[in-house]
């Protein structure tokens, strides 16, 4: 069906004039207290991070010799996060403290303090906030996550921005809630 070119009766569809990648708001939560470091200034440090893909990986069944494909399991794909970097590192500091207690460089053990998978993972969750201040319009929350990557941090006489660097996330699971309250 063709429909004729209107810029009216497309921005009349652009509800509240579109959602803003730059309005979000990344929260950590940890679970253990012994981890060294800081998470508390996480929220504000947190500087970008995407919404999670959702794939089903589809399953090949065949029959005489057609193959069929049906839905298979939901794959976890890996959280990023970017992050900046403070002058005390206190974001990397945690970070990279976190990985030491989880497979450690000198010993290749976990900390023994860890037994439990809800000892070493926290929680995310990943909000997208309304223009108008009033909350959130969708909320992402990632449970039992860790990380598996803190990337490199480039110095470099010719610049002088801030630092960041990014974070690669494992997660067991994530679930959303848009504004109805409803998870899914």
């Amino acid at each position: 069906m063709a429909s004729s070119f209107n810029i009216d009766t497309f921005t009349s569809k652009l509800s509240k004039g579109g959602a803003l990648a730059s309005l979000f708001e990344c929260e950590l939560t940890a679970t253990d207290k012994g981890k060294k470091g800081s998470v508390a200034d996480w929220i504000f440090m947190c500087k970008g991070v995407s919404f999670p893909a959702s794939t089903i990986t589809p399953a090949t069944v065949t029959y005489m010799g057609r193959a069929l494909q049906i839905p298979g399991n939901r794959d976890a794909a890996q959280l990023v996060t970017s992050i900046y970097n403070d002058e005390g590192m206190e974001v990397r500091n945690y970070i990279e403290s976190w990985m030491e207690r989880l497979n450690s460089h000198k010993t290749n053990k976990r900390d023994s303090a860890w037994s439990k998978i809800l000892d070493y993972t926290a929680e995310m969750k990943v909000r997208q906030l309304k223009k108008d201040g009033t909350g959130s319009s969708k909320e992402y929350i990632f449970t039992n996550v860790w990380p598996s990557t803190c990337a490199e941090i480039a110095l470099s006489w010719d610049t002088n921005e801030i630092q960041a660097f990014d974070v690669t996330w494992e997660y067991n699971y994530w679930s959303s809630v848009g504004n109805s309250g409803t998870g899914a």
